[in-house]
């Protein structure tokens, strides 16, 4: 649970670190999940007030350039599989992650923290 008893999918690398002001924040990520985006992409935005750009993951193929932009005007990063990266228009294409790579960002974030922070 983070402010409010909003509940994200998942804090990185845990709700300890979360609520520890004294843990960097640039240093936590959050990653929501949703099948499709829709409207309820939004709901994401509050979920985790120390975190700046929330990850939104979704297996909706194609979002409309409006909505996209919406959402990186709201500090919403998609994470999407690769194989549908294709789908969206091509200039929104390399702001898109994919699951690897979004994994391979927050390994490398926790591979650089003091392992005390990782194992509470």
């Amino acid at each position: 649970m983070t402010e409010d008893n909003k509940k994200p999918d998942f804090l990185f690398p845990n709700a300890e670190c979360y609520h520890n002001f004294q843990f960097p924040a640039k240093e936590l990520t959050m990653l929501g999940a949703k099948t499709t985006c829709k409207d309820r992409w939004r709901q994401v935005i509050n979920e985790a007030d120390r975190i700046e750009i929330k990850h939104l993951f979704t297996l909706q193929p194609g979002i409309s350039k409006s909505q996209l932009k919406e959402m990186a005007d709201n500090g919403v990063k998609l994470v999407v599989p690769q194989k549908n990266i294709s789908t969206f228009p091509a200039e929104y294409q390399s702001s898109l992650s994919n699951l690897l790579d979004f994994i391979g960002m927050v390994k490398k974030k926790q591979e650089s923290l003091p392992k005390y922070y990782l194992f509470k």
